[in-house]
């Protein structure tokens, strides 16, 4: 049992930490992943009958195009991390998807999930491409993550936002839009934060700038050469052997 929170774990261990990040949670993947002592990333939505599933809404299929995702039953899954010791995202499909969250909680434990979502308040504009569809059912207010916060003290928050500049970080007229999203952050006791724009374009001195103010940001390290970076951020990976294993935080 880990006496804190992930988030806590990543500042005290200064190392930083990254899931394994796959839209198709079969049985024999998970297994391989519990068996490496690798952490993994679980999509969670509901159905319209408020059934929960692994997987990507109704919504998102129908705009996207993309066919059903190849996930095992949600339950089962849970299960399994919670025998297991690794640790989760637990990341919210869909606006209604927030009690079977918590439940995914209460099984695996407060301290090894990570639960994240689109949150409206950082929902911009600036980047989106014409076209692009929005998937509506995905966002939540960000006090859904500050209520599960309050509930579950030891669990990480991560507030996802969309459709920042891309050059949020590279250019200098967007100083006033980081102080913003910071703050709003900093507002609503959030632990971590996935911007969506170019991981190639975070450099040390804004992850020091997130990590000044106790907030751990997100990289997706397959775009990035992350041997230039020292500070501490949460990664994603869609590899399993570039995935952190458990025992980087053992000490924690």
């Amino acid at each position: 049992m880990h006496s804190t929170s992930l988030a806590e774990g990543i500042i005290k261990s200064k190392k930083s930490f990254v899931f394994f990040h796959t839209w198709e949670v079969t049985k024999d993947l998970l297994q391989k992943a519990i068996k490496e002592q690798k952490n993994i990333h679980f999509d969670i939505c509901v159905k319209d009958t408020g059934e929960p599933y692994l997987g990507h809404s109704k919504e998102y299929h129908e705009k996207s195009g993309k066919p059903y995702f190849n996930t095992m039953p949600l339950w089962e899954a849970v299960e399994m991390v919670a025998k297991s010791d690794i640790f989760v995202m637990v990341d919210c499909k869909r606006h209604d998807a927030w009690s079977a969250i918590e439940k995914v909680i209460s099984t695996i434990g407060p301290e090894r999930c990570l639960v994240c979502s689109y949150v409206n308040e950082l929902k911009f504009d600036y980047s989106r491409k014409s076209g692009e569809p929005d998937f509506l059912t995905e966002w939540s207010p960000i006090k859904k993550l500050s209520k599960l916060k309050d509930k579950f003290p030891n669990l990480t928050t991560t507030s996802s936002s969309k459709w920042l500049p891309e050059d949020l970080l590279t250019s200098k007229k967007h100083k006033q839009l980081v102080d913003k999203v910071l703050d709003i952050l900093k507002e609503n006791n959030i632990d971590t934060v996935s911007m969506g724009i170019p991981s190639k374009t975070i450099a040390d001195k804004w992850l020091k700038y997130f990590l000044n103010e106790g907030i751990i940001p997100h990289i997706v390290i397959d775009d990035v050469d992350v041997t230039k970076l020292s500070e501490l951020y949460i990664g994603e990976t869609d590899y399993l052997e570039r995935a952190s294993k458990v025992t980087l935080l053992e000490t924690i």
